[in-house]
């Protein structure tokens, strides 16, 4: 199990349970509970950050959305939308 390192982003309360013998963080996005990993550790940050900090819309981001990059499909860890529907940032 990797330690809760601080990030370079501003603190939340992330909601973290046990069961199982694992850690869940829950996502705000998906509405449920998720393993805690690294990198969702970094995903769940900048949401909050986004959301919070930054005051922009939940409801514009997608979590492991498919998009297609040239002729191949890919996987994004986080797309951002803007007000028009077009994607504006991927992470």
């Amino acid at each position: 199990m990797f330690s809760l390192t601080p990030l370079n982003l501003p603190p939340f309360k992330a909601k973290i349970s046990r069961k199982n013998n694992a850690i869940y963080i829950f996502d705000e996005l998906r509405k449920k509970e998720l393993v805690l990993t690294p990198e969702e550790w970094v995903r769940q940050h900048w949401i909050n950050y986004l959301s919070l900090i930054k005051n922009y819309p939940k409801s514009l981001m997608n979590i492991e959305g498919g998009l297609k990059l040239n002729s191949l499909q890919k996987r994004s860890d986080l797309l951002i939308y803007n007000n028009q529907g077009f994607k504006v940032v991927l992470a």
